[in-house]
């Protein structure tokens, strides 16, 4: 059998809700202004730019290469590196997925890879395969 209490808890429980429940969608005293100033810096963060300016292919191969310090003239003549698609992830930086076909690896490789703006173009300052 229930327990007079435990029946006693859940009448105070409904009770409770009913009371809440309206005014749960209420927000509080102040975070309003705290939400115009916060939440429209960080939905630009993840703004989608237009593919012209992306880094091209050649650049992203040649970036590519330089970080991870391979011999371009020797192992990049068979390769081919594609820019997949990027996202703003700063004012001067994207984030891209990159395709890549390298001569020493079978297959298609997948790379995930930063670039940040530079006055003669873009520059990978980070990459890793997946």
């Amino acid at each position: 059998m229930i327990g007079r209490s435990f029946l006693l808890g859940v009448a105070f429980g409904c009770v409770l809700g009913v009371y809440i429940a309206p005014h749960l969608d209420q927000s509080t005293a102040g975070m309003r202004d705290i939400a115009d100033t916060i939440l429209p810096q960080a939905n630009t963060a993840n703004v989608i730019p237009e593919k012209a300016t992306w880094p091209t292919d050649d650049e992203a191969k040649a970036q590519l290469f330089a970080l991870s310090k391979w011999d371009l003239n020797r192992h990049g003549i068979g390769s081919r590196v594609s820019v997949s698609r990027c996202i703003q992830i700063s004012e001067t930086e994207l984030a891209c997925e990159l395709t890549g076909r390298l001569t020493w690896i079978d297959g298609e490789t997948l790379i995930e890879a930063v670039f940040q703006a530079k006055p003669d173009g873009w520059k990978m300052i980070a990459a890793k395969n997946r």
